[in-house]
């Protein structure tokens, strides 16, 4: 076979090369400082020396000037595309008080899961009213509407909620706010996700106080596409006394993989998806469009509809299910990438992968730059170069010629078109079909023999997919989940197989039942026997340990060596035999390296660093030993009784603790068992694996036993500590101060109970206080503990932070860990006029995000971390 040169395939695959250009240009203007003239020029006389080129025949420097016009555009769109334009309101509307809304709901209202029920539903105001004061102009707004009169015996209690479609309106009393990011290193951008969806603002309010408004309004596609799909969930879930197609669980299931409707998933089912890499299966994705759209085609081929007849109703019916599924970013990239290839299908099949995804680049990026740093956009986009720029070349070289050679298997005049090697081995087929046809007939045993033989090279063609994909997958997995997905491969071959089953056979039990139940129903028992089996393989691989591995982020340096790897494999899979496998194992090799290896931590060895993550209304603090010893101090968590599937622990500590590149921790500490200091414990235990957990004296509490049980799991020893105990720890000296040898604790978690810990480096020190009220403030004062840095208690509590403390322990620094506007008034002016009083340099993980203190042994030294994406 000739090799393929960079010239042969620039033309095989104009589009794609186009789009690697494209995004070139994206990704070099925001690391190349240049004004959007240089861009602009540059790319217009790129232009005219490409064309001067064409002119003079000269076709490799046209294409070279084309590629660097491109990557000039890229430059320019992503220079010149404005961010988009949210409204938001007024200040005085935000200050914390009640204020009237009216409008309309833009996404159908969703409950959602917790220890207690909630609706979260979008909403466009049509006036807002404060006092006297108004303000007409339109607001996004998400809503989480809750039942202050619910409990546990109240199975009625989701009645009382408004269940909200789109184009209802609404009249409603709540505080506003504005969405905020955790200002950590590796936050999650909350705030541009929201500004995606045009959301400005959030509130919570109580159900019984959303009021109908007579009317509608919105949009009539949007009122349609609302009511299609509250029909389809009450098909599948049961309304009106009239069962459903599938139980509860599996309802919310296929709700998710089929209309993208996964507010009633629990935590543990995502999670198990994503650990074992095939997460693709449970959203609605590229995935499920291409599955569904596979069976459509197939359907219509053997109808013997022509082929352009085929691919029209294939791609009016996925424009049809990106309409009723939400026609999010995903589901729309999808649908464009499957329409342009089966166009280009049509014109120029052996370029149709390749182009079709560089046009679909094409599409989005200039329309949305910012697409390119997208984790989705991302992962759909190096899936399909997975597959049709390395797999797919893989296959026509190794399983095509076979395939090709179990065709027309009853023709010996066929056997004259192929290999000698493939020739032999159709007639070794027809002797084995021979020796069968005894038994069941000629007719049979050819189909016996070629089915067999399909079914291994399909199996060998899925192995070769999903291992080269997982292969390239590894890095953006590691970026944005800090999974390897290490068994993804396993998993995709166990499940894979089935998907189609399931989806299709999901999707024609929701059809049928709108026609012929009876036949909808044995059609949804294939559906749910699909996915119990796809369930049962992802359990069984969720709960072996190297589904549990989790990584920080990756260097710059194993970030090069992946992205080589896969440009190695792209290229070399081209060229001759020996080339070609030496590609494909340079791209494992390189993704092994990008999913085992973990450089050392980010740390500076020789002091002691105190670090306030930025975990709202809660505590966790990060220290590292002059040694280089991790310790983990709280892990934040919720307050009140409401409980969702949102975790401190994995969703704000981990990726802080990943971001500094920390595999694991030495030790946890528990200060008291309060919820915003307990609540991400567990799981940042079960990601960084510490040798021990350090409490103090607790009640007995269900959360405390909770922890016991995950540190027991993980064979974490749990020490008990109390006034008077000393440990060497890292080459730092770490002195407990309370509570007492003697404390008492009462039925629930107090204050009081908090662990304070005392951390001494040279002739520097920092206390760290917990929630510690005045009586045990003042028990501390008694030992007249110096400290350079005061993690103060109780969040700047009034009741805590006593001029004793501070006349005690003289500190010039302090830290409250406090959240953003928060309801309680912390810190309270008091504290902080205390604290100014005694000149203490304060610093507040409010305002300023994650904090840390540097102590030599001499000096403190404070930086503030910019953080959040």
């Amino acid at each position: 076979m000739r090799s393929e040169t960079a010239t042969d395939l620039t033309a095989r695959a104009p589009l794609a090369m186009a789009a690697a250009a494209f995004a070139g240009g994206i990704w070099l203007a925001d690391h190349l400082a240049r004004p959007p003239s240089v861009w602009g020029w540059s790319g217009l006389l790129l232009v005219l020396c490409a064309a001067a080129a064409v002119i003079v025949k000269n076709l490799r420097l046209a294409q070279l000037s084309s590629i660097l016009a491109l990557l000039c555009a890229g430059a320019f769109a992503r220079m010149y595309t404005p961010a988009p334009q949210i409204t938001t309101p007024p200040e005085e509307f935000l200050s914390g008080e009640q204020v009237e809304m009216e409008g309309h709901v833009t996404s159908d209202g969703a409950l959602l899961p917790g220890n207690s029920p909630r609706e979260r539903f979008d909403l466009e105001t049509e006036i807002i009213r404060f006092g006297d004061r108004t303000f007409p102009q339109p607001v996004g707004v998400r809503a989480t509407v809750f039942s202050r009169d619910w409990n546990e015996d109240q199975a009625e209690a989701f009645a009382s909620f408004p269940q909200l479609k789109y184009g209802d309106r609404v009249r409603f009393t709540a505080r506003l706010r504005l969405p905020r990011n955790f200002r950590n290193p590796g936050a999650f951008d909350y705030e541009g996700y929201l500004r995606g969806l045009g959301i400005s603002v959030i509130a919570s309010v109580d159900a019984q106080r959303v009021e109908m408004l007579p009317g509608k309004a919105g949009a009539r596609m949007g009122f349609w596409r609302s009511r299609i799909r509250s029909s389809i969930l009450a098909h599948m879930n049961g309304a009106n006394q009239t069962p459903g197609l599938w139980s509860q669980q599996d309802a919310a299931l296929f709700a998710a993989m089929i209309l993208g409707d996964d507010s009633l998933l629990l935590r543990g089912v995502r999670e198990e998806f994503q650990q074992t890499g095939v997460y693709h299966l449970l959203v609605v994705s590229g995935m499920n469009v291409a599955l569904l759209a596979l069976a459509v085609f197939w359907l219509a081929r053997r109808l013997h509809a022509p082929e352009w007849l085929a691919a029209l109703a294939t791609i009016m019916l996925s424009v049809f299910y990106a309409y009723v599924a939400g026609m999010g970013v995903p589901i729309q990239r999808a649908v464009l990438m499957l329409s342009v290839f089966l166009v280009a299908r049509l014109l120029y099949r052996e370029r149709a992968a390749l182009n079709a995804t560089g046009f679909a680049v094409l599409v989005v990026l200039p329309l949305a730059p910012g697409a390119l740093y997208e984790a989705g956009f991302q992962l759909t986009f190096l899936a399909l170069l997975a597959i049709s720029g390395i797999s797919l070349p893989v296959l026509e070289r190794t399983s095509a010629p076979y395939r090709r050679a179990f065709e027309h298997l009853d023709s010996s005049t066929y056997d004259l078109n192929l290999e000698p090697r493939l020739a032999q081995l159709r007639l070794d087929l027809r002797l084995v079909a021979g020796r069968i046809s005894r038994f069941v007939g000629v007719r049979a045993a050819r189909w016996i023999v070629v089915s067999a033989a399909s079914v291994c090279l399909a199996l060998y063609e899925l192995i070769v997919v999903s291992s080269i994909t997982q292969a390239v997958l590894v890095l953006p997995m590691r970026a944005y989940f800090h999974r390897a997905a290490i068994i993804g491969l396993p998993a995709n071959v166990l499940v894979l197989p089935l998907a189609g089953v399931m989806l299709n056979s999901g999707v024609a039990a929701i059809a049928l039942s709108y026609v012929f139940p009876p036949l909808a129903r044995a059609t949804a028992w294939i559906a749910a026997a699909a996915l119990h089996w796809t369930l049962g393989c992802l359990g069984w691989l969720a709960h072996l340990k190297i589904s549990q591995w989790r990584v920080p982020d990756a260097s710059w340096s194993v970030s090069l060596v992946a992205a080589a790897g896969i440009v190695l494999a792209f290229i070399a899979v081209r060229r001759s035999r020996k080339v070609a496998w030496a590609g494909l194992a340079s791209l494992f090799a390189c993704a092994g390296l990008a999913a085992f290896y973990v450089p050392p931590p980010a740390e500076l060895r020789g002091k002691l660093e105190v670090t306030a993550i930025d975990v709202g209304q809660g505590d966790s603090l990060l220290i590292i030993s002059p040694e280089g010893r991790a310790m983990l101090v709280d892990g934040g968590g919720s307050i009140g009784p409401v409980r969702g599937e949102f975790d401190f622990g994995e969703d704000v500590v981990s990726p802080y603790l990943w971001s500094r590149g920390l595999e694991r921790l030495d030790v946890v500490a528990l200060t008291h068992a309060h919820g915003d200091h307990i609540g991400g414990l567990k799981r940042a235990m079960e990601n960084f694996h510490p040798r021990e957990l350090w409490v103090g004296i607790n009640p007995e509490t269900p959360a405390i036993q909770e922890l016991y049980t995950a540190a027991a799991a993980a064979s974490v020893t749990v020490r008990h500590h109390a006034a008077g105990d000393e440990v060497d720890w890292g080459g730092a000296r770490v002195r407990v101060l309370a509570p007492p040898q003697d404390w008492r604790t009462k039925a629930r978690p107090m204050n009081d109970d908090s662990l304070a810990l005392l951390i001494s480096f040279g002739e520097t020190r920092a206390l760290l206080a917990g929630d510690l009220e005045k009586k045990m403030e003042r028990f501390i004062a008694s030992e007249s503990p110096h400290a350079d840095l005061l993690k103060v208690a109780h969040h700047g509590s009034a009741t805590s932070t006593t001029p004793e403390l501070l006349a005690a322990i003289e500190p010039k620094f302090a830290v409250i860990s406090v959240g953003y506007r928060n309801s309680f008034g912390h810190p309270r002016p008091v504290v902080l006029e205390r604290l100014q009083g005694a000149h203490v340099l304060t610093y507040r993980t409010d305002l300023m995000g994650a904090v840390t203190f540097l102590l030599d042994g001499k000096n403190v030294e404070a930086k503030v971390v910019s953080g959040g994406r």
